[in-house]
């Protein structure tokens, strides 16, 4: 009887040591569960594919999005006023024509809209093909963007420094509205109270209210009641949206990251800087207290710009040991092109750019020249009347 009890005893205390390990491990798995991490690159770049493709493409070490070697050719990239996006465009032009890839092109120039999203009647019809690259200037939706490019589609934008952004689209878009309140120093006078001052009570028709982010698809209505919780909510889903976002001081930092993640080839990346401009108007010359005045009202601007700056450091980081070795020689070689294809059209020899561990032997000649000399217009006449037979407009 005696042991009987005993073992009953030592069953009983068995479970409950079985039940008590059972709940420690639940607890453990739960925190783990629960506890927030570092998420990697890699991990960040396929969960955007899985979002966004029919398929699943593992991403390896690094950025790369295609470990099987292929380049990317499906590409909707976001073009942001005044924030060296025309630079960005120039590169998707050339590697799109060269590819036969076939354009989203608007009806008017290379802007979609101003104020709308991308739709049907605002771009020329599809042709037998399906569209490959987006390229122009229009408010972002991703769901809109849906609707006419494939499922893996590679989502890259592009955002400035906000207040060097503000200062270049007044010193280029001349708002009347702001100049005509003072002879004298107008611009800081709009800064101390815009509210007062801006015309459009809708962000979306104002080309200086938190512009960057209203072409990132930011709602109005956050915009409006300044509404910072629901910003960095908005921030969030663009985080899961944007494969890429380029800082545009960073420029060859982002456009070296860009080629690595879509394996394009060195030369595909090449560039000439295209509409650089001091500041032309007087009253545009900056004055103290300006960025601070603009930071405190371009806050949805700084919250993108701050968060996707950080993000690209932090994707760098994961690039390569090597990295910042081909940014080095990626600035270098671009400045020995450039400086080659200066005398353009009036080149009759060519340059040789060597081959190093990130690029083959590269010959320059007239034609490379001629292609990195193209304007935008250039560039829309020529996909006009190849893709779309749309002639060209005689210059009266």
């Amino acid at each position: 009887m005696r042991w009987n009890l005993r073992i009953l005893m030592f069953g009983i205390g068995l479970v409950v040591i079985v039940f008590a390990l059972l709940q420690l491990i639940e607890v453990t798995n739960q925190f783990n569960r629960d506890s927030p991490r570092e998420i990697t690159v890699r991990e960040h770049a396929q969960n955007i594919m899985l979002k966004t493709c029919r398929d699943s493409f593992p991403v390896p070490d690094g950025v790369r999005i295609f470990p099987d070697g292929r380049e990317v050719r499906h590409i909707a990239f976001l073009k942001v006023h005044k924030a060296a996006s025309g630079t960005a465009t120039s590169i998707l032009f050339r590697f799109g024509m060269s590819r036969g890839l076939t354009f989203i092109l608007p009806k008017w120039l290379n802007i979609v809209s101003s104020s709308e999203t991308l739709q049907e009647k605002l771009i020329h019809p599809r042709l037998n093909k399906s569209f490959d690259i987006m390229t122009s200037h229009v408010i972002f939706n991703k769901s809109a963007f849906e609707n006419f490019l494939p499922k893996d589609t590679v989502y890259i934008g592009i955002i400035r420094e906000p207040y060097q952004q503000f200062k270049s689209s007044m010193n280029y878009m001349a708002p009347k509205y702001v100049y005509n309140i003072s002879k004298e120093d107008p611009i800081q006078r709009y800064l101390k109270d815009p509210l007062k001052y801006e015309t459009a009570k809708i962000p979306r028709f104002s080309w200086i209210n938190n512009r960057q982010a209203t072409e990132f698809g930011t709602p109005d209505d956050i915009i409006v009641t300044r509404n910072k919780t629901a910003m960095a909510d908005y921030v969030n889903k663009l985080d899961s949206q944007f494969h890429l976002v380029i800082i545009s001081e960073y420029f060859d930092e982002s456009i070296i990251l860009f080629r690595r993640m879509l394996n394009w080839r060195f030369e595909d990346i090449l560039y000439r800087r295209l509409h650089i401009r001091g500041w032309d108007r007087k009253l545009t010359i900056p004055r103290a207290n300006d960025r601070k005045l603009y930071k405190r009202y371009a806050f949805a601007d700084y919250a993108i710009y701050d968060f996707f700056y950080r993000r690209l450091w932090q994707q760098i980081s994961r690039a390569g040991n090597d990295f910042f070795d081909e940014v080095l020689h990626f600035k270098q070689a671009r400045d020995e092109v450039d400086d080659f294809c200066k005398t353009f059209p009036n080149i009759t020899d060519t340059y040789v750019v060597e081959k190093s561990i990130w690029n083959k032997k590269l010959t320059v000649d007239k034609t490379f020249c001629g292609q990195l000399f193209a304007e935008e217009e250039d560039w829309v006449q020529k996909i006009g009347l190849k893709q779309y037979n749309i002639q060209p407009k005689k210059k009266s």
